[in-house]
């Protein structure tokens, strides 16, 4: 009896870090956008691990945040006109909850197409970082 109250105990405390951790990652997600809107890259890049990793749909792959902030720096310098947004569709925890991958919409609404993305979080001293996001255009 004491046993099975230990494991529903655990559980619902798993459930509640579950979504915090869920809505923390969806926060980061609203103000990762809302930077991209306003073209701070500084603003994108403090949710990123310092090992961050890119991969692009022409099969690109960029690695180490500081490499990245230089590369949206000049995507932003050659076409200000430039918008998109990430439309954050389900969220999945790894069983340690230190994990998740975030699968959305990738919208460019200046050049009038769509895809796919994934990003993968870390959850590092409490605070949930991305490690590596996947862009694939497709429509």
């Amino acid at each position: 009896m004491v046993f099975l109250l230990v494991c529903s105990i655990n559980n619902v405390f798993a459930q509640k870090n579950t979504v915090a951790d869920e809505q923390s990652i969806r926060d980061a997600r609203t103000a990762s956008n809302t930077a991209i809107a306003k073209k701070d890259i500084a603003g994108v890049a403090k949710y990123w691990m310092n090992d961050y990793v890119e991969i692009s749909s022409d099969g690109s792959l960029i690695s180490g945040k500081d490499a990245v902030m230089a590369d949206w720096k000049k995507m932003f310098t050659d076409d200000p006109s430039i918008t998109f947004v990430r439309d954050l569709q389900e969220i999945s925890f790894s069983k340690n909850g230190t994990v998740a991958l975030e699968k959305g919409i990738l919208k460019y609404p200046s050049y009038n197409y769509k895809g796919l993305y994934t990003a993968l979080w870390r959850k590092i001293d409490g605070v949930w970082v991305t490690q590596m996001e996947n862009f694939v255009s497709l429509y």
